[in-house]
C-alpha cells in the first residue's frame, strides 16, 4: 500500500499544480477572441501545466496498476480534493464559508469510510 500512496500522492500534487497555474495563467483573461486562445495556447506556462496534468494522469494510471479500483479512486479522490481546497485557499485567497467546511468535512469522512469498507489485493 506504500507504493499506491505514493503514486496517489504524486498524482494529486502534479494534477492540482497543473490546475493551479491554468488558473492562474487564466487570471484577468476573457478569452473572446481567437487571439487569446492563441495567446493562451501558445504560453510555456500553460503548456507546462498541461503536461504536469498528463504527468499525474500517468502517476494514476501507475497507482491503478498496484491495488484495487475500489480502494484507488477514493483515496485518490479524497487527496485530491483537500489538496484543490487549500490551494484554493492559500493561493487563490478562496473563502470557505461554515457550510462549506461542513460538507468538505461530510465528503472526506465518505471516502474514509469507502476507503475502510475495500479488501486490499497486491
Amino acid at each position: 500500500m506504500g507504493r499506491t500512496l505514493i503514486y496517489i500522492i504524486l498524482y494529486a500534487a502534479l494534477n492540482v499544480t497543473g490546475a493551479a497555474l491554468i488558473k492562474w495563467q487564466l487570471k484577468g483573461r476573457s478569452l473572446e477572441s481567437v487571439s487569446e486562445w492563441l495567446k493562451l495556447i501558445l504560453n510555456v506556462t500553460f503548456v507546462a501545466a498541461f503536461v504536469l496534468i498528463i504527468l499525474s494522469a500517468l502517476a494514476f494510471f501507475k497507482a491503478l496498476s498496484t491495488n484495487s479500483f475500489s480502494l484507488i479512486i477514493p483515496i485518490a479522490t479524497g487527496i485530491n480534493f483537500i489538496l484543490t481546497i487549500v490551494v484554493g485557499y492559500y493561493l487563490f485567497q478562496d473563502k470557505l464559508s461554515t457550510l462549506a467546511f461542513l460538507g468538505f468535512a461530510l465528503i472526506i469522512a465518505g471516502i474514509i469510510l469507502l476507503s475502510l469498507n475495500t479488501k486490499v489485493h497486491v
